[in-house]
Formats: C-alpha cells, structure tokens, sequence
C-alpha cells in the first residue's frame, strides 16, 4: 500500500512540473517575437517563430557577402532587427537590367531597392509595389519620425506610399570644386560671383603655371567627362537650367536645352573651349582618363556631388606631390543677364526600397526598416558595428576606422542608409579637415539649387525618352567646338527638333505637368 501511495505522490509531483513548465514556455511565447502573420503561435509549446524577409539590392560595386546568412554584419541586422534576412546582392553595374529579368521571371521576393516611382527598378513594376500607409502607421514610429514629408510625397500615388524613402542628403545635387591653394597663390581672396568672374579666374589659372613646373601649357582651368553629362550641371546652373529638367516656357513645359536661355551656358562653354579654358578632350575623356587628370593636379575647376568634398581633395592631395593641394567647393556663379536661383537640380529622395504584392511578410518588411531608421540604426548603416568598424573611448566618444570597411569587407553596408544627415554619425566619420570641407559642401549645396517641374515624371515611351535625352549633345558639340555662332545655329536646331518629335514631347511633359501639379 505504501509503495503504490509513493508512486501516486511521485506522479503527481510530475504532472505538476510538466504543467508549470509548459506554462513557462507560453508565457515566453507569448512576449517574444510575432509569428509571420504577426498572431501567436498555435500550441502553448511551440517557439514562435522569427519571419524572413527576402530582399533585392545592389552590392555598390563592393565586396559583399559570398554567404550572407553567415556573415557577422548581416547576423547583427538580424539581431537588432528580429528578422531574418534573406539578402540577394546584385553586381551594380546590371542592377536594374537584372531586377527587371526577375519581374518578368515571375520571381517572388519581399522587397527591392529603387530610385524612385519614375526611374528605375520601379518604374517598370509598378503594379507589384503594395501600398503601405497601413503597416507604416503601425510598425513604422522611426519612418515617420525621420522622413520628411516631401520625402514621402514623392513616393505617393493617389494617396497611397509605395516606397520606403530616402531622403536625400543635400539640396542642390552637383557643385562646382576649385584648387583654392590656386586662387591663393593668386592672391583672390573671394570666389568669382558671376560667369565673366569665373572666366577671369580661368584665365588666371592658365596663364600663370600653377603646378609651378614652368610649363605654361599642361594646366587645364576646367575638366570634364564624357561630354555633356551631369558632371558638367553647375555650368548649365548658373542660368537655372539642367538639360534634361522641365521648365515652363510661353506656357509649355520644355527640356532645359530647349529653352532660348540654354545659348547663355553653350556660349560660355564656346568661350571657355575657344581660349584654352576648357580641356580639349572633354568630349571623349573617360572617368578613368578625367580621374588621372585632376588626381595629377592639373585641373583647376571641375564639377561633382557635395558628398565629395574631402575623397576629391585627399585623391589629389594623394597623387600630386603638392602638400599645398587644397580643393574646396565653390558656390556657383551667377550667369550673366540671370537673376533666379542657380546650382543645380534638386532631387528630394537618394534612393526607396519597395515592398512587393507578394511578399508574405510585409510588416516584418517595414519592421525591419524601421529600425534601420532608429538612430541605433542610423549608427550601423554608417558607422558599423562596435569593435567591429568603430570603438568607443573612455570619453564615450566614437572613434571610426574608417580602414576596417574594406578590411573587413562591410562598405556594401551603405545600401542600407535610409536617413539624411546624422550629427553623431557625421562628426565620427569625418572628424577634423574632413568635416570641414564637407560642411562647407553642404554648406554651399542646402544655399543653392532649383526645381524641375517634370522631376518626378514617369519614363515617357522610348521613342520620346530618345528625343528627350539623345538629341542636343550632337549639335551643342559642333556649337562649342567649331566656334559656330550660338543664336543662329541653335534656334535652328531646335526649330527642326521640334518639326521631328519635339513638339511631340513637349505636349507629353506639358500635359503630365497640367494633370499632376499640386
């Protein structure tokens, strides 16, 4: 009796403890991770399980991870974030070649990085983008708190959020730079402030042998590449024009190269080309060609992105044996006879990540992002990980290595960045110099630029697109080149533009502008 009471009494005890733990293991279920469907799990015992999120993005022409579930960068997103991430890097070259190849693929995937409604990965998959007004109002508190409005405004259609915004870094998109240890040894104490300035200043810069290697000739006051590009803006921006923006013109809206004020800037790139201010090679000079120039200390003025500031400087500063190289952005001068707003085009977004009608997990989308915005997020995206990228002194201050990003092959980790400016992550990436020329930069690009009223137009059918962006390079060429009179030979050229298609394309800008003004 007594032995079967003892096996009774033991059995009871066990059920007892089989219960509390099995209370144990719900009550953590029920405070952990959400299920893929964002509800708890089913039964009491089982562990909730973590979604995954599969993304496409570009690898920036970076090293990025052969294996990426298993590197230390990726397993840290995962871990701040409570998602798994099942990433696909594309070589940068063929990015939105390839994402295109996967839509007609019928290829399911969570979410893909874009540059925008209009251009790009999106703007052939429209009908794939899954509105988010929903999920951003209730996963989403660091989206709405850290991007602006007019950031969010550009990824909206009839109300409806198709994207995950960046916002773009600077305001006006392109400045001009200058050798200001030139203009020192010249002794010009202030940037030139208008068009016949800025010729003065060239004049100067060719005439005086400023690398000082008493060869009057080898200077180049100003260099560009590949023609007509968007490295050449800033001159187009002293009259308030980009080629290829919209701009309203006796009640039309017409490309930029059509607008009667575009002869200002052909006529100062004539001048520039016919007095030896211009290199004579810039129609044809490749990145590689243009960088071997300007690294050797040649050129005196050129035109690139704010965010250059200091990697132009120290690239110089690195190849041409002159410790007094000191390039620094220069506001851009006032065009002659121009009294609006100059610099260049302003884009409001850097680049969106959207999330497709088929993804099964699209909170864990947006939650994921949200925390690339928290400013823990923000930290990571630019700075990396603690004892990984940056160490953090006695002070509390964080001290980067800016070396370990492609020592520990983690500069693919940009793709990321989804915020404008971070003070924090600002001051410990570019201390000293650095910060300094930067902010003057930045300085100078949030003082300047102007709008395009067709900026956020979707692409226009290819023949159009063609007429849009392959037709004044030719002719402007001839224009600079062979000394050509300007009035004359460009209000012909645009008068027979328009007879063969561009009467066409200005009605198609015109009429997408009249229907979608705010």
């Amino acid at each position: 009796m007594n032995k079967w009471k003892r096996f009774a009494i033991l059995g009871v005890a066990l059920m007892l403890l089989f219960s509390a733990a099995a209370c144990s293991s719900g009550s953590k279920n029920n405070g952990g991770s959400a299920s893929s469907s964002g509800s708890d799990s089913g039964s009491p015992g089982e562990t909730a399980e973590i979604p995954t999120i599969k993304i496409l993005t570009t690898d920036l022409a970076k090293v990025a991870p052969e294996d990426p579930s298993k590197d230390r960068t990726v397993q840290y997103m995962e871990e701040k974030s409570g998602v798994d991430l099942d990433i696909t890097f594309i070589a940068n070259a063929n990015y939105q070649e390839q994402v295109q190849l996967k839509f007609a693929a019928n290829e399911k995937f969570d979410a893909f990085l874009g540059t925008g409604l209009n251009s790009g990965a999106a703007s052939f998959a429209r009908e794939k983008l899954l509105p988010l007004n929903d999920l951003i109002d209730q996963y989403g508190p660091n989206l709405k708190k850290n991007i602006p409005q007019e950031a969010w405004d550009a990824v909206t259609v009839d109300g409806q959020i198709l994207g995950i915004p960046q916002p773009s870094y600077v305001q006006s998109s392109r400045i001009l730079y200058v050798r200001q240890d030139w203009m020192d040894k010249l002794g010009m104490t202030e940037y030139p402030k208008t068009s016949g300035e800025f010729l003065d200043m060239l004049r100067a810069f060719r005439d005086n042998d400023m690398n000082g290697n008493g060869d009057n000739s080898d200077e180049l006051p100003f260099s560009t590449r590949q023609g007509f590009n968007w490295v050449m803006d800033p001159i187009w921006g002293m009259w308030g024009l980009s080629p290829l923006g919209g701009y309203e013109y006796n009640g039309e809206v017409v490309p930029g190269f059509a607008h009667p004020r575009f002869k200002e800037p052909l006529r100062l790139l004539q001048t520039m080309y016919q007095e030896g201010l211009l290199d004579s090679e810039f129609l044809t000079n490749s990145s590689s060609i243009w960088a071997q120039k300007f690294e050797s200390g040649r050129v005196g003025v050129l035109g690139f992105q704010p965010e250059s500031a200091w990697a132009f400087h120290k690239r110089i500063y690195d190849n041409a044996g002159d410790p007094n190289v000191n390039l620094m952005a220069m506001p851009t001068p006032r065009g002659e006879g121009w009294d609006g707003p100059v610099g260049a085009e302003i884009y409001t977004i850097a680049r969106t990540y959207h999330v497709t009608t088929d993804s099964k997990n699209p909170e864990a989308v947006i939650k994921f992002f949200d925390w690339v915005l928290s400013e823990e997020g923000q930290i990571f995206t630019e700075l990396g990980i603690e004892g990984l990228n940056y160490t953090i002194d006695a002070n509390g201050n964080i001290v980067y290595d800016a070396e370990s990003e492609a020592r520990e092959q983690t500069e693919w980790r940009d793709v990321f960045r989804m915020h404008g400016f971070n003070e924090t992550a600002f001051a410990a990436k570019y201390p000293g110099e650095q910060g300094e020329k930067l902010r003057h930069a930045y300085d100078i690009s949030a003082s300047e630029g102007f709008r395009s009223l067709t900026v956020d137009m979707p692409p226009l059918d290819q023949e159009l697109q063609n007429i849009l962006e392959n037709s004044f390079q030719e002719k402007a060429a001839e224009i600079v080149v062979n000394n050509l009179p300007v009035d004359e030979t460009w209000d012909k050229f645009i008068e027979t533009w328009r007879k063969q298609g561009g009467d066409r394309l200005i009605e198609a800008m015109t009429t997408w502008y009249n229907e979608n003004k705010s």
